[in-house]
């Protein structure tokens, strides 16, 4: 079974948004807290889905995916 950003931050004993900026590698972490994080993710061999990513960048209405959008349906009609 594969382990959910959620179930490894839970076992790191962290919120799951904490994860994700581990994860991203996102600055505003404590050192600690982030190594406690990557420890855990190498431990369960955690490696995050592409796929997955690309659903919730999407969901989040990230500006690539909207600018893909428009750049798709501009050319079909031309």
């Amino acid at each position: 079974m594969t382990l959910t950003l959620k179930q490894i931050a839970e076992l790191a004993g962290v919120s799951r948004s904490t994860a994700s900026r581990v994860l991203n590698q996102h600055p505003g972490v404590r050192l600690e807290v982030r190594e406690r994080v990557l420890q855990v993710m190498r431990e369960q061999g955690f490696h995050p889905d592409p796929i997955a990513r690309s659903l919730a960048a999407r969901r989040a209405g990230a500006p690539g995916a909207e600018q893909g959008a428009e750049i798709r349906s501009s050319g079909e009609g031309a």
